[in-house]
């Protein structure tokens, strides 16, 4: 990468790649591969970290990186008081530990963010790299490989001057980093290019890109577990970390999700700034027989969180006197209710807490295999028992 093109990279403020790391989900981990690859788009991990305390340090300093605040030497700085604050033990060198950390999250979101960049329709005008042959119904991309790099890998090498559509399926595993310590890029490219490179031989993947690595179960070239694309993966929802809450003992999948509800992400969905489903709490065993729940995550789409707002006059005046701190009060309402009524297909769940009674509308979906929040307010006594009156109770210990 030439010095001109790093400016037009990194010294431009890049809110898509400050915005992919602000979302993301703080996730405990004791090894690298706990999360796997799209997971790493929505959750961030340092692997060994388990502490909410430590993980939420570590965010922040790497957040402020991202946002062009911190330097390596200055993160380095920051990681020896996180470290020494916790008494975390980890693997490794200070400065191999440390700089992989920074390097990691920083380089992936700016690339996350870059995808942004390049592929949505006019994002970014003012940078022209950025909309190069945006006119195009699918924008060319071209990949670029960093002259900066000491040990520089031969076939990242032979990719530089790649050009391709954004479409291809080579950017599905192949779009930088791919692989630890990976520094390349990828710009946009013009019609004029795109020609230029299919006359060099670079306009279709080179043979044999696809061949998987036994040792790696990646395609040769790129390291284990790299072989995707943070860009697309930064598209989807919260969902792909499902598996992760129904692999994990209820306890802690419930410390996960009391801690989640305290981060910023969730503060920024209910504010309406993230979109998609969100997960708001993990039933205990009580609560998932009396629900009768396949799964022990619930969760609680834009949609609904939008109505139950009022913010959708027509369906419903909602419950716009809700409070942040009264959503964040869900995980205990839900995951480990006082009362639970099952009533015309839904189950009704409801708890006291800091003086208020509160009540929850979830429904499973075909199969029992999911669980979404409908509906969510406050209530009293008497509309606690009119709805006991009129459903079936399955679980009570209000009082």
């Amino acid at each position: 990468m030439t010095p001109e093109e790093y400016n037009r990279v990194f010294k431009l403020p890049f809110k898509e790649a400050e915005s992919f790391f602000r979302n993301k989900l703080n996730i405990p981990t004791d090894k690298w591969d706990d999360l796997w690859k799209g997971q790493h788009a929505k959750g961030f991990m340092v692997a060994g970290a388990q502490k909410a305390e430590l993980l939420s340090d570590f965010r922040e300093a790497v957040q402020k990186a991202i946002d062009g605040k911190m330097t390596l030497k200055d993160f380095q700085g920051s990681f020896d008081e996180i470290v020494k604050k916790h008494g975390w033990s980890y693997n490794g060198s200070r400065n191999w530990r440390s700089e992989l950390i920074y390097n990691t999250n920083v380089r992936s979101s700016y690339m996350a963010g870059r995808w942004q960049q390049l592929t949505e329709p006019g994002a970014r005008q003012g940078a022209r790299h950025a909309i190069v042959g945006a006119r195009r119904a699918v924008p060319l991309l071209v990949y670029r490989h960093s002259d900066g790099v000491s040990r520089p890998r031969p076939l990242h090498v032979s990719w530089n001057g790649l050009t391709l559509p954004a479409s291809h399926d080579f950017w599905k595993s192949h779009y930088p980093p791919n692989g630890w310590g990976c520094r390349c890029t990828v710009f946009a490219a013009s019609e004029k290019e795109h020609r230029e490179a299919i006359a060099a031989g670079k306009g279709e993947p080179p043979r044999g890109w696809t061949d998987q690595d036994a040792k790696t179960g990646a395609p040769v070239g790129i390291d284990k577990g790299w072989d995707y694309n943070v860009g697309q993966a930064s598209e989807k929802g919260y969902e792909v970390l499902a598996n992760k809450f129904e692999k994990l003992p209820t306890d802690i999948a419930k410390s996960w999700i009391n801690e989640f509800v305290k981060q910023s992400p969730f503060e920024r969905f209910i504010a309406g700034k993230i979109k998609g489903n969100f997960p708001v709490a993990v039933l205990d065993k009580t609560a998932r027989e009396a629900i009768k729940a396949e799964s022990q995550a619930v969760w609680l789409s834009d949609d609904s969180l939008l109505k139950n707002k009022g913010e959708q006059p027509k369906r419903s005046k909602g419950h716009p006197e809700l409070t942040l701190n009264d959503y964040r009060l869900l995980p205990e309402i839900i995951g480990s209710p006082e009362l639970v009524i099952e009533k015309e297909g839904y189950k009704i769940v409801a708890a006291k807490r800091e003086g208020s009674i509160y009540m929850a509308v979830v429904k499973t979906t075909t199969g029992k295999d999911e669980l979404y929040l409908v509906s969510y307010r406050k209530t009293n006594l008497r509309d606690i028992e009119a709805e006991k009156a009129g459903g079936n109770v399955i679980h009570d210990v209000l009082s």
